[in-house]
């Protein structure tokens, strides 16, 4: 018994500089990490397939780390209710962002500057949600139909331009894309989005520049272009893709209004190719209003999309959305009704939403 004692006490004191060390090489990670997260759960009744359920709509998990003063890391997870296959109804997770960041010293007018690399930010839609704030609701206009997406294999530069704009508007009204005079992002990626394969062997060049022209007078004003080039993410590899979109917006802390306007050919994926691999022709817009009720933390928005697709036959599809939104500590309970039309035929969900941030 005093022998295996003392072996244990002979194994403690030969590991415990061992383990010391460990976790003084843990402390600077765990330091240097933020956990975040998102979720949106739903109610929702859809009176066109009798769908009456509580529901996940999307979950996000978010872990990053700072290597040193320059080089950070980012892992995000996309949680979702799986809608097909053997595995229908599950909860499946799948990777939204994988990358590492590394940050740049000011060059002339362009500060705040980064590169990211991996599975990373795609330019347009992160400004376009981060902007309406709505994602709980539903997809934005280039999401929804199926003409982008948010994340990708590749690199992205992005940054501020000008400096920041006032602290100030930025506690007031929204600290996304604090540009005084605007911000840009422009990449390369494999063009399928997060959640498919590459099947070809072209890349998706695309960009976004958003001009505040009157930061000390209108600072919630913005000017933006976006666009796309590349190839449909089909394995013929000759669906071309284009997308230009312009996009006004206005927001202050009692108002957003927003308008764009899409014209291109195709889609990042196949949804607008014909049975050659030709890609149609397509252009649309959307207009999105939300107006905050005074001295309360409520607001109403509401929501309008076109899109036509110049195929064989005119393809019009069109989106109403309408609701009211309370906002608490960070987050949002939005009831709201989601109406889409294709060529007659309706669709309709009207829904409860919580979004969670934490």
């Amino acid at each position: 018994m005093k022998k295996q004692a003392l072996i244990i006490l002979l194994g403690l004191f030969l590991f415990s500089p061992v383990m010391s060390q460990e976790e003084a090489d843990r402390k600077p990670f765990i330091q240097n990490t933020s956990i975040s997260g998102e979720w949106f759960l739903g109610y929702g009744y859809n009176d066109s397939t009798d769908l009456n359920s509580f529901r996940l709509k999307r979950g996000y998990f978010t872990i990053k780390t700072s290597l040193n003063d320059r080089i950070s890391v980012r892992y995000t997870q996309d949680i979702t209710t799986d809608l097909e296959g053997d595995d229908m109804g599950n909860i499946e997770m799948r990777l939204k962002y994988l990358l590492m960041k590394i940050d740049f010293d000011d060059i002339l007018f362009l500060n705040n500057t980064c590169m990211e690399m991996g599975l990373v930010h795609r330019p347009w839609l992160e400004y376009e949600q981060n902007i309406t704030g709505y994602r709980v609701q539903g997809k934005m206009f280039s999401d929804r139909y199926n003409l982008t997406s948010s994340a990708d294999f590749g690199v992205t530069i992005a940054g501020l331009i000008g400096g920041e704009i006032s602290e100030e508007f930025q506690e007031r009204v929204s600290s996304y894309f604090p540009g005084r005079y605007g911000s840009f992002s422009f990449g390369i990626y494999n063009g399928g989005g997060y959640h498919a394969l590459e099947n070809n062997n072209n890349k998706v060049i695309e960009g976004r520049i958003s001009l505040r022209p009157l930061p000390d007078h209108l600072p919630g004003m913005q000017f933006s272009y976006t666009f796309s080039y590349g190839k449909s993410n089909t394995p013929s590899n000759i669906a071309d893709y284009r997308l230009n979109i312009f996009h006004i917006a206005s927001v202050s802390d009692k108002h957003k209004l927003m308008l764009q306007y899409y014209r291109g050919l195709g889609g990042h994926a196949d949804d607008y190719t014909d049975q050659d691999g030709l890609s149609y022709r397509n252009t649309g817009y959307s207009l999105f209003a939300e107006l905050m009720i005074p001295e309360t933390k409520f607001a109403l928005f509401s929501r309008y999309d076109r899109l036509l697709s110049y195929q064989d036959t005119e393809l019009e599809q069109t989106t109403v959305i309408a609701g009211l939104t309370y906002r608490f500590l960070n987050n949002k309970l939005v009831l709201n009704y989601d109406q889409n039309n294709i060529m007659g035929t309706y669709t309709r969900i009207y829904e409860l939403a919580l979004e969670i941030n934490f």
